[in-house]
């Protein structure tokens, strides 16, 4: 057998890092590219939230934080629940609480006396809708006729149980014990929680990093873990929990034109820091601002992707609105429509219609996933 060396030419793509980062992005859903940009955000000081508040948690901070009086318990319950015909009459009339099933449900009784339950429900009743605890417990004793001591040994059993922070004193305290909980309560945490509550609230990273001698971007790690924390917890307790999936595209057809429309508006909007701009111009060392050019491309680049995600999708969703419209108005069957065919009416690849259906729901009278429209 002779053999023979021989060249043959093929054509071949081969895709840059960055169309493959594209292409990533183009697949995410709504809230995958919220955790992305929320990421970017932490690791990149060019990158700053558009809004005055950093996250719903903000706003929760914002609401809680106010101080509030805590109404004594007297002024609550009138009467004394000492006595065993009104505790039998109180506990029975709240037969069925989910608080009370929830935070006494996962005591022992066997471990307690019965006038130990009896206070413990009692202090179960003194808590504010968010589950904090805000009462000095002098006066509880003073009220109800139960020693202070003793009131002060079943708070300190309470304040064990889950969910983490219910019976904290106020928000700070309650976020704290959640920390402690995940052990994840560094000391600076701790004091920005307890001291820069109102700097929090108002979005002063850049005064928080000084007082504290951290850098922007450990403040920002630090409220992204905040956020991540229940500022109420009792919060949903008296709720029944319903799932429901969120659409990433919403469909609309006002005077009989449709229109498209991305469901990203309760996502955070991110735009250049001002701040770390000016700072990049008056750098003067060379390493610091060859940093800074990169961050900046970076978030550019970002930036790029996430607006090129928008339009493609959407014109995506209309090439499907063009093939399936009778099935959107009237519900009829759905015609047969291969991906093949919106990428050839779109002149783009199969791959990339692939990618920017995966996983998402689209909302026209219904919520439904965009890949089961496809035959």
């Amino acid at each position: 057998m002779d053999l023979m060396n021989y060249t043959a030419a093929e054509q071949k793509q081969v895709l840059s890092a960055g169309q493959v980062q594209s292409l990533d992005i183009l697949a995410l859903t709504n809230q995958e590219l919220e955790d992305f940009m929320v990421n970017e955000y932490l690791e990149n000081p060019l990158l700053e939230r558009a809004e005055q508040r950093e996250n719903d948690l903000m706003t929760s901070i914002e609401k809680f934080s106010e101080s509030d009086a805590g109404t004594s318990y007297a002024d609550q319950h009138p009467g004394n629940p000492d006595d065993r015909e009104h505790f039998e009459q109180e506990f029975s009339a709240r037969s069925g609480d989910p608080v009370k099933e929830l935070l006494l449900g996962q005591l022992n009784w066997k471990d307690y006396s019965q006038k130990q339950m009896k206070m413990m429900s009692y202090l179960v009743d003194c808590l504010d809708e968010k589950g904090f605890f805000t009462h000095d417990s002098g006066e509880l004793s003073a009220e109800s006729g139960y020693p202070k001591e003793e009131l002060d040994q079943c708070l300190a059993v309470l304040r064990e149980l889950e969910p983490a922070g219910i019976f904290a004193p106020n928000l700070a305290e309650c976020l704290i014990r959640q920390l402690e909980a995940k052990d994840l309560a560094e000391e600076t945490l701790c004091v920005l929680l307890r001291d820069y509550l109102t700097e929090l609230v108002s979005g002063q990273i850049g005064t928080i990093s000084r007082s504290l001698g951290i850098s922007t971007i450990r403040v920002k790690e630090y409220i992204h873990l905040i956020g991540s924390l229940n500022p109420r917890p009792l919060m949903d307790v008296q709720s029944e929990e319903s799932s429901y999936v969120v659409p990433d595209i919403i469909v609309s057809r006002p005077g009989g034109k449709w229109t498209v429309e991305i469901n990203d508006q309760w996502m955070g909007e991110y735009r250049f820091s001002d701040y770390y701009i000016h700072m990049m111009k008056d750098a003067t060392d060379p390493g610091l601002t060859a940093y800074f050019k990169d961050r900046l491309a970076r978030a550019r680049f970002v930036f790029g992707c996430v607006e090129q995600r928008r339009k493609t999708i959407t014109r995506i969703m209309e090439a499907i609105l063009t093939w399936q419209e009778d099935y959107f108005i009237h519900r009829d069957s759905l015609k047969p429509m291969g991906m093949e065919d919106i990428a050839a009416d779109l002149r783009v690849s199969v791959s990339t219609v692939s990618r920017a259906v995966r996983g998402k729901y689209v909302q026209y009278k219904k919520t439904e996933p965009l890949e089961a429209l496809f035959t």
